[in-house]
C-alpha cells in the first residue's frame, strides 16, 4: 500500500487547502512519486486540538477504509496514517459543490446524490455533514464525499439502527438543498413544501448545527 511519513510531511513542499484555525485541522497538498496526496493534520496544533485529532484522525481513516470497502466510487482512496495526528488520502481533482450555483448543467450532481446516499444507507452508512459545501467535490460527471470524521458506519447489531430513519433524513434533506442551489427552478411545490420541513427538523438536529446568525440592533 502507498504510504508516506512524518518525516515526508516536514520535508515535502505543500499547497494548503485549509489553514485551519486552533481547533481545526491543516489540509494540504503533498507530492511523491509522482503522485498529489492530500494530508489532513492535527500535528502542529495546540495541545488540546492535537490530542482530539488523535481520535479524530484514527476515526476518519478507519471510516475511509469502510466506505471504500462498500462504496468505493464515491470516496477517495485512503492510503495511510502518517502518524497519529494525521492521515493521507487520494487527490481528486475537482471542485467543491460551490461550482455548481444556478448552473442546470450540473442537475446531475442530485441523481448521482440520490443514488450515493441510497448505496451508503442500504450499507447501514450516514455521512450526516452534506449540508456543508467543502464535503462535495465534483469531477467531471462524478460526485466526490470528503470529510468523514462524523460518518456513522454502522453494523447490523449495532442498538443506533433503530434511528436508522432519523440518520437517512438528515442525509437525505441535503438533496432538495443542493437542488435549489444548483438548479432552483426544476423543484416542485412539493419538494418546496418539504425543503420547508427539513429546514425546520435541521433546527433541532445537534450535530453540526448551522450558526445561526447575530443580528445587531
Amino acid at each position: 500500500m502507498f504510504c508516506i511519513s512524518r518525516e515526508d510531511l516536514e520535508k515535502l513542499e505543500k499547497i494548503y487547502l485549509l489553514k485551519g484555525k486552533n481547533s481545526q485541522s491543516d489540509v494540504y497538498i503533498v507530492k511523491k512519486y509522482g503522485k498529489k496526496i492530500v494530508i489532513k493534520d492535527y500535528k502542529h496544533k495546540k495541545s488540546l486540538t492535537r490530542a482530539i485529532g488523535v481520535v479524530f484522525s484514527y476515526i476518519e481513516f478507519k471510516n475511509y477504509k469502510r466506505v471504500n470497502k462498500k462504496v468505493p466510487e464515491y470516496f477517495p482512496k485512503p492510503y495511510c496514517m502518517p502518524d497519529r495526528y494525521s492521515l493521507a488520502i487520494e487527490y481528486i481533482d475537482g471542485k467543491t459543490i460551490n461550482i455548481a450555483k444556478d448552473d442546470e448543467n450540473y442537475c446531475f450532481v442530485i441523481s448521482e446524490l440520490k443514488q450515493c446516499l441510497q448505496k451508503m444507507h442500504s450499507n447501514n452508512i450516514f455521512h450526516l455533514d452534506l449540508r456543508k459545501r467543502g464535503n462535495i467535490i465534483i469531477k467531471e460527471s462524478r460526485v466526490y464525499l470528503i470529510d468523514l470524521a462524523t460518518m456513522l458506519a454502522l453494523s447490523k447489531a449495532n442498538p443506533l439502527l433503530i434511528l436508522k430513519p432519523l440518520f437517512s433524513l438528515v442525509d437525505n434533506s441535503c438533496i432538495l438543498k443542493w437542488k435549489k442551489y444548483i438548479c432552483p427552478q426544476k423543484l416542485t411545490d412539493r419538494e418546496l413544501k418539504k425543503l420547508k420541513r427539513y429546514n425546520r427538523f435541521r433546527s433541532l438536529w445537534i450535530f453540526n448545527k448551522p450558526k445561526i446568525p447575530h443580528i445587531k440592533f
